[in-house]
């Protein structure tokens, strides 16, 4: 079985973000996580391939301090190797986008870690 017929023509995608605050209006992403989904060979689901960001606050974002002791994110550690939002996101739309064509999938669905809290 392949991984359209399996999903209905769907490609699985496993996200997972931290922010600075809960107002996705004003505070920072500052890590993002995406992980598309594969098959073994004996059909189970399996990381395929991993994108994984940490992002730069955007200019004027607000960064809660109880986010980043919570999250436990040093924002100004030089080892972070942050990258611009835009970088990060078009990024992993772009490798979305490769794997649907590869897998032969219509679109991609977004599978949530904690998706209500990181819904915003």
């Amino acid at each position: 079985m392949t991984l359209k017929d399996r999903i209905r023509g769907y490609l699985p995608v496993v996200v997972d973000v931290e922010t600075a605050g809960f107002n996705e209006n004003t505070d920072a992403l500052l890590e993002i996580c995406a992980i598309i989904l594969g098959f073994d060979d004996n059909g189970n689901f399996i990381p395929k391939k991993t994108l994984h960001f940490h992002v730069e606050p955007f200019k004027g974002a607000n960064i809660e301090p109880s986010a980043l002791k919570f999250n436990g994110i040093d924002i100004d550690n030089p080892f972070r190797l942050a990258v611009p939002e835009k970088q990060a996101l078009s990024e992993i739309f772009k490798c979305v986008s490769d794997e649907l064509v590869i897998e032969d999938c219509t679109r991609a669905i977004l599978v949530g870690h904690n998706a209500f809290f990181d819904l915003g």
